[in-house]
């Protein structure tokens, strides 16, 4: 998903594969979490990473020396 601009569940489908159903629970749970958050676009809601979850992403990499 693009942070910087937000995406849908769709988009969501399409980069992993997942049933619609099964994207939408992960996108509600990480909404939960607050390392997302959702906004209304016309008819299209997207879906942006939080500053929460930009440090969850950041530490992620650092652990493992990837940039």
């Amino acid at each position: 998903m693009q942070p910087e601009r937000g995406d849908g569940t769709t988009q969501g489908v399409a980069l992993t594969g997942r049933g619609l159903g099964s994207v939408g629970r992960h996108l509600k749970v990480l909404l939960d979490a607050g390392v997302v958050a959702r906004r209304r676009l016309g008819r299209s809601v997207l879906y942006f990473r939080t500053a929460a979850g930009d440090m969850l992403v950041q530490a992620r990499y650092s652990e493992d020396g990837s940039s």
